[in-house]
């Protein structure tokens, strides 16, 4: 009688092979997620913080139609001072004394903001919002005419 063999010929890849190939793909799979993941949030971090522009006030005075606003640019970009409201309502403004509508990253100027309408800046509060061309905001409150 015959005897069958169980043996066949395997043809394959070694355990070894086998092995090396799994972390080699496992090492690309990482690289190829690192790169992703680092030029996304690269890119958001930059935009944010990279060409935002800030404004802080200073000080300011106030007649009963106009307040005056010293601003200062904390940003890095320069700033183009496009809009204002008193309380909400579009109001007309100008650069003050000697200053113009544009403030250099670390400067000061004076921007004169006036009421519109009837409104009053020495019988009551308000809140004064400028905006610049890029979008960036300000808004503080102007108390009973004076800083």
């Amino acid at each position: 009688m015959r005897t069958i063999s169980l043996k066949r010929n395997r043809k394959g890849v070694s355990p070894i092979i086998a092995t090396l190939l799994l972390i080699v793909i496992a090492v690309a799979a990482a690289v190829v997620t690192y790169a992703f993941v680092s030029g996304f949030i690269g890119k958001t971090t930059s935009t944010a913080t990279g060409t935002t522009g800030s404004m802080s006030l200073d000080s300011y005075s106030a007649t009963a139609t106009a307040v005056t606003m010293y601003m200062r640019n904390t940003g890095t970009t320069t700033l183009t001072i496009a809009s204002a409201y008193v309380n909400g309502v579009n109001a007309t403004f100008a650069p003050g004394a000697g200053g113009s509508l544009t403030i250099a990253p670390g400067t000061v100027e004076p921007i004169v903001v006036t009421a519109p309408g009837t409104f009053n800046f020495s019988a009551t509060s308000a809140t004064v919002q400028l905006v610049a061309s890029d979008g960036t905001p300000f808004s503080g409150s102007i108390v009973l005419g004076g800083s």
